[in-house]
């Protein structure tokens, strides 16, 4: 696993569910670290007034529940094999290449929707220059599948909080379970996003090959719910 640090400042933690927003099969959750308070909701456009008054008392991380990098490896014959650390339900297959493409759009509305509301926020790929200062946010990916899922969208998104929430509160970030492969570079879907949002054009073109750091509800949060 790549490890991660202690940061610097108290940071909040919001989780996105993506699924089809006409279908309602979309859902948020949004934890106030200050407070102690959480939030939910199906409706997207609700959540960036929270995300504006959490911003502005310390860093958000962001988990947007669908595949945000892709793998390039030189042998074409593994370029759609999973990625190292995820486990048996990989980017390409079945339910995680389907939201996938359905996160393109999406991520690109929910980004926007952030500008909007918190115009001098900064977005960081991964963990690497974030120390969750205030107008920081910092987009991981959030892996909830399998035993791990709830009865709901919503409750997918809380379960993902949920588990970050003891790691907020000793100012450390959770770890990813993306695992070191050799000969292996990445295609970073958050990156080109921003790009086309024209959002910090020279950093992001850089993180075109970076990965996201990927979170997954851990074994001791599971058997405690």
């Amino acid at each position: 696993m790549i490890r991660t640090k202690k940061l610097k400042h108290i940071y909040h933690i919001c989780t996105i569910d993506i699924g089809s927003p006409k279908l309602g099969n979309l859902g948020w959750c949004l934890y106030d670290s200050l407070s102690e308070k959480e939030f939910t909701g199906q409706d997207i456009d609700q959540l960036f007034p929270y995300i504006k008054d959490v911003s502005q008392t310390g860093g958000l991380i962001l988990g947007l529940e669908a595949p945000l990098f892709v793998p390039i490896r030189e042998n074409l014959m593994l370029a759609t094999k999973g990625r190292k650390g995820e486990g048996k339900r990989p980017w390409s297959a079945g339910a995680g290449a389907q939201v996938l493409a359905m996160n393109l759009p999406i991520m690109i509305y929910i980004l926007k929707g952030i500008q909007s509301a918190c115009p001098y926020i900064t977005f960081h790929i991964n963990e690497v220059e974030f120390t969750a200062e205030p107008q920081h946010i910092m987009l991981f990916e959030a892996l909830v599948s399998g035993a791990d899922k709830g009865a709901s969208h919503v409750h997918d998104a809380q379960i993902m909080v949920e588990n970050c929430i003891k790691y907020a509160k000793k100012n450390e970030l959770p770890e990813s379970i993306l695992e070191n492969e050799s000969n292996t570079e990445y295609f970073n879907l958050i990156a080109a996003a921003l790009l086309r949002l024209n959002i910090d054009v020279e950093q992001n073109i850089k993180a075109l090959s970076q990965h996201s750091p990927i979170y997954k509800p851990d074994i001791q949060y599971r058997e405690n719910t």
